[in-house]
Order: structure tokens, then C-alpha cells, then sequence
């Protein structure tokens, strides 16, 4: 499963095209910041469809950027879920971290102690609201409804799964290293598209997960 998805971006014809567009919005945001986001949302989301909608012994191929009026609102639809979702989480860190624990000395011992664990408590509540994110994703780009992002029987289903939490930190750590990378690869011009060919391959190996995770349940 891994070598095909790690080969997913650019299987079919014209191989690279879907990674010169995706490369060339994430180049184009750094001037104008959200239309471009929003369109590699709708690919990424058409990327989930795809993969989530194969079968089981399919390998899916890549889709195409056209047509642009649906991948626009498809990238709408996801980049409302992302928003909601990330609401919370942030307001959470923010709040705790900025606030409560902001004025303790970490270097303390009994300060020191409540910030650990306030610290440690906080990231893990992010966490947990976080993990539903992926499947709520997959959900609306299927279901083309932003309701299916707080449907808990389809986003239930797949947190609750082994290999949907495997894929999700399997892409969250992938993701995490190519960002820690992107200013030292645009040195060379190289980490807009490096980006976005983490992204497709983390939509894709969500998608699958999630897909199997549904599978199991009937769903």
C-alpha cells in the first residue's frame, strides 16, 4: 500500500502536470494568499473522493484540475471544515497557553510542574479534536455536504479504526518533515512543489484509510 501511494501523485498520463499546477498556486499564494489555497483544497478534495470512492483492489488514478467552477466550491466546503475544526483547538492553546501559563516560570519546580502539565494537557485535547479532522474531510468531500463534517456515524466509524489512525499519523509526520524542510528546499525553488506532492500523498493515504475504515462498518 505504501509504494502506491507514495507513487499516486504522478500515476497516469501527463504525470507531472497535477504538480506543476498544485507547485504553481502555492508559489502564487505567497502574493495572493487564499483563492490559490482554495483551489488545492478542491484538488485535494477531489484526491479523497477518488481514493475513498476505489475499490479495494483498485488503485485509483489521480484526477484532473477541470472543471474549476466544482473544485473551487469543493475547496470552499473543505476549507470551512478545516476552519471549523481548527477553531476550538487554537482558541484552546491560546487561551491556556497564552493565558493561565503564560505568567508561570517553566524553570520553578512547582511552576514548572503546572506548566507541564497544562502544557501536556492542552496539546492533548488539540489532539483529540484534531483527529476527527481528516475523516470530516473525506465525509464532505464524499457526501459534497458540509453537514457530513459532524456526522458521527461516517466520522465516527473511521476514529475509531486502527488504520485510520496509523494513516493519519503516518501523514502528519510526513507532512511535519517537508514543512520543516520548505524554506531550505525553496532555496532551490523546489519546496512549493515538494509541498503539494506531501499533500496529495497524505489525501491520498487518508482517503484509503478512511475508505476501508467505512468498508468494515457497511458504510
Amino acid at each position: 500500500m505504501i509504494p502506491a501511494i507514495l507513487t499516486y501523485p504522478v500515476r497516469g498520463s501527463r504525470r507531472l502536470d497535477a504538480l506543476v499546477v498544485g507547485g504553481g498556486l502555492h508559489l502564487l499564494a505567497v502574493w495572493l494568499p487564499v483563492l490559490p489555497f482554495v483551489a488545492v483544497a478542491g484538488y485535494l478534495a477531489r484526491v479523497l473522493v477518488a481514493t475513498a470512492t476505489a475499490g479495494p483492489d483498485t488503485d485509483p488514478d489521480r484526477p484532473g484540475w477541470r472543471p474549476i467552477g466544482p473544485l473551487v466550491r469543493d475547496g470552499l466546503r473543505a476549507s470551512v471544515t478545516v476552519v471549523g475544526y481548527l477553531a476550538v483547538p487554537v482558541i484552546l492553546l491560546t487561551v491556556t497557553l497564552g493565558g493561565p501559563l503564560e505568567g508561570i516560570d517553566p524553570t520553578g519546580t512547582t511552576d514548572g510542574i503546572f506548566f507541564i502539565v497544562g502544557s501536556t494537557v492542552s496539546t492533548l485535547l488539540a489532539f483529540a479534536l484534531l483527529y476527527p479532522l481528516p475523516a470530516a474531510l473525506v465525509a464532505v468531500s464524499r457526501e459534497r455536504s458540509l453537514r457530513a463534517a459532524v456526522d458521527a456515524t461516517l466520522v465516527g466509524a473511521a476514529t475509531r479504526d486502527a488504520g485510520y489512525l496509523v494513516a493519519v499519523l503516518l501523514a502528519a509526520g510526513g507532512l511535519g518533515v517537508v514543512f520543516a524542510a520548505y524554506a531550505a528546499l525553496n532555496a532551490v525553488a523546489l519546496g512549493f512543489f515538494v509541498a503539494f506532492y506531501a499533500e496529495v500523498v497524505a489525501a491520498a493515504a487518508v482517503g484509503r484509510a478512511t475508505a476501508r475504515a467505512w468498508e468494515r462498518r457497511g458504510l
